[in-house]
């Protein structure tokens, strides 16, 4: 299939090449360079989700294969003089036509298509090797089979619900790997201070001393990048393609984070260390706390102070009732339906949904939902815009939500993260764009998490909440009391959370400038510097996906996008649930993909600048 579709769009893109230049259209460069991408896209969107899905690990090594062979034909493609010279003299007509040829202008000139042709070849190897030692180390990570064991005296503390689920080996030792749905509960929960760093250590080198090689060959690799274009830095060469322009824009953000962020971390380690100080009963002097004590001593205050219990909450959010609420919240503010459909999957744990217009009745796009852990299986929580959607070519877009959760219901933070996810899958499906290279998450990177971030605020407000009974009559009450609560307990940390985002963002544009150094020695010095220190024994960067992938110099863009959308929210006012800002939203962002610059669509929907404001306020826990 891969073969196939690569000929295919080479023969489209063929046509194009021998256009006679004084007859260059926007229908014959730019819609037949659009139709020669859905082409490609066809093949290699299944085939880039089921590379880190599919159950089969012999179909998860044959799309690392093919997904080299795009990103070498793709290379190719973009350092084609005759293409280029094609691209440039077109002249568009419409504001999506300005955009896409500007858009295959940047890829261009990204792919080295002005370098001298030894300068060009050297950009080509660069490309393919990044592109394969980066599924190299993210296939170090999801199929790491290191477990931890850990004895019946180690699991003290963890609810029992948790024990009789965890597997257990001829001793009765519970045998842990590093899914969410079991790592997250037990640093919340387990009394023992050992277990807890046992575990903290494994987790951090579960990407195995293999990646941090790796990693500091893409560290290389990406430097000559910069040097191949006459660049200080590959911070320079992202950055220039993104909302920020310059690195020099991302580091006087990233120190104003700063300033907030130091006093209000070192705040909350404070009132961390009271707590550790009291329950264990030690001196107030003696109680420092450690990397692997944050989440435990985090829930004991939380529980303290809040009466909020993360496990005890799964009760109010069980799982298949929650993913329920969440599509009949999302269906009543953006005016949509979702049908459940039987189509083909790749595990019985999948399920599909259509995306229909409620006014129209139309079929919009279509969701598939893969929720549960499993062997092989990515890690983390993700959507992958498998098909993105084009009026143009009368095509449907398609996003794939995958998670890792727990069966039984979830945390008030993995309801969160339910949210976010589903941010970016409706950022795909309700993509109505002329093109679809333009279609859905296709935006700047440091605008792309700014919609997902901002539909967590629905797992927080009483107006969305409210709504989870008509899908579980038999689960507590959500009322305005437990909302307040949870939003008090989720504010409390924000400086240690934003104080970690602080560091992954300096340190991947550290890593990305123009004296980067060893992965590991940059990192113990940065992670030292901190007030939490540095643990030995840990490797995080082996960890760090994505940095090793497509967000390097980039990771900034977290909290970028999250001033973007705490700010963003402001439109809905009192009212979540509105669904004419609702629709608006739809129509003036989610809709128009990267067809516009996020900028101009951002300042439309708000009707003025974008402010920080409420971004450092909630940094300070104002």
């Amino acid at each position: 299939m891969a073969g196939k579709a690569i000929e295919q769009s080479r023969q489209r893109l063929s046509v194009i090449q021998s256009l006679p230049l004084d007859a260059l259209t926007p229908a014959n460069v730019l819609d037949a360079w659009d139709a020669a991408s859905i082409v490609l896209e066809d093949a290699f969107g299944p085939i880039s989700l089921l590379n880190s899905v599919h159950p089969d690990q012999a179909v998860r090594d044959a799309a690392d294969d093919a997904l080299i062979q795009e990103s070498s034909f793709l290379t190719d493609v973009f350092q084609n003089e005759q293409l280029y010279q094609r691209v440039h003299r077109v002249v568009p007509e419409t504001m999506a036509q300005r955009q896409l040829r500007k858009d295959l202008l940047d890829s261009f000139e990204d792919s080295g298509v002005a370098l001298p042709v030894d300068r060009r070849s050297r950009f080509k190897a660069i490309s393919d090797r990044l592109t394969e030692l980066a599924q190299q180390f993210a296939r170090n990570v999801r199929e790491n089979p290191m477990r931890i064991t850990f004895t019946r005296e180690e699991c003290e503390g963890l609810p029992q619900s948790f024990l009789d689920r965890a597997p257990r080996d001829e001793a009765g030792n519970i045998v842990l790997g590093f899914d969410y749905p079991d790592y997250n509960p037990f640093m919340m929960n387990a009394l023992s201070s050992e277990a807890r760093k046992r575990y903290y250590v494994g987790n951090t080198n579960r990407g195995t001393d293999e990646n941090i090689v790796i990693l500091d060959e893409i560290t290389a690799l990406r430097k000559e990048i910069a040097d191949l274009y006459g660049m200080a830095s590959f911070a320079e060469y992202v950055t220039r393609r993104a909302m920020v322009e310059k690195p020099a824009t991302v580091t006087r953000f990233l120190d104003e984070v700063k300033k907030a962020v130091d006093e209000a971390e070192v705040r909350d380690i404070t009132q961390l260390e009271e707590i550790k100080a009291r329950l264990i009963g030690i001196p107030r002097e003696e109680a420092k706390i450690e990397r692997w004590d944050l989440s435990f001593y985090r829930e004991r205050l939380r529980e303290e102070r809040f009466s909020i219990d993360q496990e005890a909450l799964r009760s109010y959010f069980p799982t298949e009732a929650t993913v329920n609420w969440m599509l009949d919240m999302t269906s009543r503010l953006y005016a949509i339906r979702f049908e459940r459909v039987a189509v083909p999957v790749w595990h019985e744990d999948v399920g599909y949904l259509d995306v229909i217009d409620a006014a129209t009745g139309e079929m919009i796009g279509g969701i598939y939902l893969d929720l549960f852990p499993r062997e092989g299986k990515y890690k983390h929580a993700a959507a992958w815009p498998v098909r993105g959607g084009s009026r143009h070519g009368s095509r449907k877009p398609i996003s794939t939500f995958v998670t890792n959760f727990d069966r039984n219901g979830l945390t008030h933070g993995e309801l969160e993260t339910l949210l976010h996810e589903f941010g970016h899958v409706l950022h795909g499906v309700l993509s109505a764009t002329t093109y679809n290279q333009h279609s859905g998450t296709s935006v700047e990177r440091d605008f792309v998490e700014a919609p997902s971030q901002m539909f967590e605020e629905w797992g927080c407000r009483l107006e969305s909440l409210r709504l989870i009974p008509e899908h579980c009559p038999a689960c507590p009450a959500v009322d305005e009391a437990l909302v307040a609560r949870l939003n008090a307990a989720r504010h409390f940390g924000s400086g240690i959370d934003y104080g970690r985002q602080l560091l992954y963002a300096s340190y991947d544009m550290a890593l990305c400038g123009q004296n980067p150094g060893d992965s590991m020695s940059l990192w113990r010095e940065m992670e030292a510097a901190t007030p939490l220190g540095y643990v030995e024994g840990t490797a995080f960067p082996g960890t760090f996906e994505h940095i090793a992938a497509g967000y390097a110099a980039g990771y900034y863009g977290y909290m970028w996008a999250k001033a973007i959308a705490l700010d963003l929210l402001s439109a809905f006012g009192d009212n979540l649930m509105n669904p004419e800002i609702g629709q608006r939203f739809r129509e003036t962002i989610l809709a128009r993909g990267s067809e516009e610059p996020a900028r101009a669509i951002v300042e439309r929907f708000l009707e003025r600048p974008v402010s920080t404001d409420a971004f450092f306020r909630e940094i300070r826990g104002q």
